[in-house]
């Protein structure tokens, strides 16, 4: 059993200190019903659901002592006491109900409360909380089949209370392959729908907080898997495009919680799924880049790397196994500034035979020298501003389809 807020006084010889126990109002909540009622794979993936609600119940409660174990976890009510505790546990409750579901229309309809009061004894046989060692040395997860939890992840961000993500949506953006002239992956991007009932625009990120990123990247890596799959049922051939933080990836709890989730997802030889490594500080070393490029790598069989500046040397650490190598170009950038860096990219991915793309290309003029610096693939405003939401991905990428068939049907 793993916990957070436990003081060190609490532990006597490695149990709880059962009077201090039974001063507290405790509740043991069970998951198992929402679980089955909405994602399936984390039943079967308990440490990837303590993750989750380490994102989103501890900060409710954050003077208070959370205890997981298996499908659910016993709250010890500190802060309060009598029907403030009672309160408490409601409200962490329904923010439990809206992760899973992205709203609480089912609180009062089919679903009982997932709490109910529990006794000291029940957390003395659960056990002391795990040290790190023991939670670093759990065994792995079995791969699962990938089910999403909902069509919009973000909502159910937004409705538990995590702050940032209110209006936003997710959709997909075009990425062109200038070979073809022709989008081949659709990667998947927050957008801001407009207020005057307008397409979708991309979204700027500046108001979530960086330790809430995982979450994000989570819920663009399911919304992803949705199209992925959406793809695969109607025939249709795309490479569906899911970025992550590079933050994320560093960080010892973002890197647990996002490949426990590739796990669960079940890619590792899925040839239209690509993983995005993004947002790379700039000046970080080929090595941290291998080291990052390394967490996913064995369970995505195609990533894309982020070069953040024109001057990491790659070859210092050897082939990193990306598949794809990519930079951004400022929105500010010059023709010789885009050229350079198009050229950066073509030349170190062919040293590590990988593709090229080149993100952020606003106009013709730009085009046309990452055209000529023989940049593989390409996107930016140039190619359209509007993010694809709800089934429009589908859409276009079955129109794309049928384009292909009706120009082969021709050339025969």
């Amino acid at each position: 059993m793993s916990a957070a807020g436990v003081r060190k006084d609490w532990i006597v010889n490695g149990r709880f200190d059962v009077e201090r126990l039974a001063g507290l109002p405790l509740f043991r909540f069970d998951l198992t019903p929402v679980l089955e009622r909405s994602n399936r794979s984390l039943l079967r993936n308990p440490e990837r659901l303590q993750l989750m609600c380490e994102q989103h119940v501890v900060r409710l409660v954050p003077g208070d002592m959370v205890l997981f174990e298996g499908t659910g976890f016993f709250l010890a009510v500190q802060s309060c006491g009598g029907a403030a505790a009672i309160a408490l546990a409601n409200q962490v409750n329904v923010a439990l109900l809206r992760i899973f579901f992205g709203t609480d229309s089912l609180i009062a309809a089919e679903l009982a409360p997932l709490f109910r009061a529990a006794s000291p004894i029940e957390i003395l046989q659960a056990g002391a909380p795990d040290s790190p060692a023991d939670a670093s040395a759990a065994p792995q997860p079995e791969k699962t089949a990938s089910r999403p939890v909902e069509t919009d992840p973000l909502a159910r961000l937004a409705n538990s209370g995590v702050p940032g993500y209110d209006g936003l949506r997710l959709g997909f953006v075009p990425i062109y392959d200038l070979r073809r002239a022709a989008p081949s992956t659709f990667l998947c991007a927050p957008a801001r729908l407009a207020k005057d009932g307008g397409p979708a625009q991309l979204a700027t990120l500046g108001g979530i907080d960086p330790k809430d990123r995982p979450s994000l990247d989570e819920a663009m890596l399911e919304h992803s898997l949705v199209l992925a799959r959406q793809t695969k049922k109607a025939n249709v051939t795309a490479a569906i495009g899911a970025p992550v933080s590079f933050e994320t990836l560093a960080s010892p709890r973002g890197r647990r919680l996002y490949q426990l989730a590739l796990r669960g997802a079940d890619i590792a030889a899925d040839p239209f799924v690509v993983i995005k490594i993004e947002d790379v500080p700039a000046g970080t070393p080929a090595s941290r880049l291998a080291e990052i490029l390394s967490v996913v790598r064995p369970l995505a069989r195609h990533v894309f790397l982020q070069l953040a500046d024109t001057d990491v040397r790659l070859m210092e650490s050897g082939n990193l196994g990306a598949t794809g190598l990519y930079a951004k170009l400022p929105v500010e950038t010059t023709a010789f500034g885009a050229a350079r860096t198009a050229s950066f990219v073509v030349r170190n991915a062919g040293l590590q035979r990988a593709c090229s793309y080149v993100e952020g290309v606003a106009n013709a003029a730009l085009l046309r020298l990452v055209r000529d610096a023989a940049v593989r693939f390409a996107s930016g405003a140039v190619f359209g501003s509007e993010v694809l939401t709800g089934n429009a991905p589908l859409h276009c990428i079955e129109a794309l389809a049928q384009g292909r068939r009706a120009s082969s049907s021709r050339a025969a």
